[in-house]
């Protein structure tokens, strides 16, 4: 699978709730900034997609950029687009720009760096 594919499964992987998708993505050694502006950890970020109560219609990317460095390192720019209603009933419609940082590790490319930023909704 293509970092641009592990990318789209990732966010579909929201909508869904698909917390073992997520979990095979995210490197152990995983660090990161959320939406909400805090350092994460990987069992932080799993731990936010266990505990999202959210109703989602999509969840999608709706740009991607991949810029290799190297055969074994991978930067892809993106934004996503999550539609739906929270737990309370209120619809929202968000859109966050991201960097994630990917290594190919025995084989494997897991995301090893990632920075969220919410700039809608």
């Amino acid at each position: 699978m293509s970092v641009k594919d592990m990318e789209n499964a990732w966010e579909a992987a929201v909508g869904s709730h698909n917390v073992a998708a997520v979990e095979g993505f995210v490197a152990a050694d995983f660090v990161g900034v959320s939406s909400k502006g805090k350092f994460i950890n990987r069992s932080q970020v799993l731990s936010e997609y266990k505990g999202d109560k959210d109703t989602y219609k999509s969840a999608k990317n709706e740009k991607l950029n991949v810029k290799m460095f190297g055969p074994n390192v991978a930067v892809v720019t993106g934004r996503a687009r999550e539609v739906g209603s929270g737990k309370d009933g209120k619809a929202f419609d968000r859109t966050f720009l991201f960097t994630d940082t990917w290594m190919m590790r025995g084989g494997k490319w897991l995301c090893i760096a990632s920075q969220i930023s919410k700039i809608k909704g």
